[in-house]
């Protein structure tokens, strides 16, 4: 499948998360580490530490502690904590038929490694994106109404100075679990100034009998794929192209 050749896209990520609620599932993840690496490394060589040693695993917990890189400073690359395990990449690097199949990959040798008994797993789908904005110059209102069809107005301020900073955040529930999309003033790859779009779906929990991820992991796709179209619908997304 194609995609946009001036993309806004930063980086894709796919996250499952588990509740650890005693230390029996704690100390799973000492285990879950060396024997998921033994099943990723031909893909995913490089190996970092992501926190110093001495600091207790109880601290950890849905935290990222180590990385599987392709190769130094490349992506994709796949991160694993207590409670945790991310497959992310960034715009170079991707095609969602790609990043499906590495998602796939990585959910079946986590499966076979780790033994799931009653833990709930909630999966997560997010995407960041990048508009460059000049915030001294330009009106960040002006641009969200003309833009991203959200429609922001006050009538308290009667000064004309320009908003300086941006952070907004919408909420919903759709069928697929809980939709956010945020919108705040940040910096590209580039250290440019501009507005992150940040949009994730994050499905319900279930049990591993119940838990058909990758089914959701698709249809989560598809959903925030056509959101992104429909927000950006317009001059912009033709800028994209």
């Amino acid at each position: 499948m194609s995609k946009l050749p001036n993309a806004p896209l930063q980086e894709v990520i796919f996250e499952l998360r588990w509740q650890i609620t005693q230390k029996s599932t704690l100390g799973k993840y000492q285990f879950l580490l060396g024997d998921l690496y033994s099943q990723l490394k031909k893909e995913y060589p490089y190996r970092e530490t992501l926190v110093p040693v001495e600091i207790p695993i109880e601290l950890l917990v849905n935290s990222p502690a180590h990385r599987f890189r392709v190769g130094q400073n490349q992506y994709p690359l796949v991160q694993v904590g207590p409670g945790i395990i991310t497959l992310n990449t960034t715009d170079d690097n991707y095609f969602w038929e790609d990043f499906y199949s590495k998602a796939e990959v990585l959910m079946n040798s986590f499966f076979e490694v780790y033994p799931a008994d009653s833990e709930l797993f909630t999966p997560t789908l997010l995407y960041l994106d990048f508009f460059q904005f000049n915030f001294k110059t330009d009106n960040v209102d002006e641009f969200l109404n003309r833009n991203l069809k959200i429609t922001i107005s006050q009538n308290f301020l009667h000064e004309k100075s320009n908003p300086y900073n941006l952070d907004i955040g919408l909420f919903y529930h759709v069928d697929l679990g809980n939709l956010s999309v945020s919108l705040k003033k940040g910096k590209n790859t580039k250290n440019q100034d501009g507005i992150v779009m940040q949009m994730s779906l994050k499905g319900n929990s279930s049990t591993v009998e119940n838990l058909q991820v990758l089914d959701w992991l698709n249809s989560s796709h598809t959903f925030l794929s056509d959101l992104f179209k429909d927000i950006t619908k317009g001059e912009l997304y033709n800028s994209f192209k």
